[in-house]
């Protein structure tokens, strides 16, 4: 059996970027999205893409993904 070693909240945050920037081409600094909802995401432990998708929806972002344009 493995374990993962727990990522940092830097490097969820990251993820969580990279995720934004792919989904809807904006990155949570563009979105207002600050540290603490980040945090707060990690911590009951939604994924950086589930949480990019929520927040996607929440602020009624274009997803690329699915036939959006840039």
């Amino acid at each position: 059996m493995t374990t993962e070693e727990p990522i940092s909240f830097t490097g969820y945050w990251n993820a969580v970027d990279e995720a934004m920037l792919k989904l809807f081409a904006v990155d949570t600094t563009a979105t207002g999205i600050g540290p603490d909802l980040i945090a707060a995401a990690q911590e009951v432990g939604r994924t950086p893409e589930d949480f990019a998708i929520w927040s996607g929806e929440k602020y009624g972002l274009n997803n690329y993904r699915r036939g959006g344009r840039l």
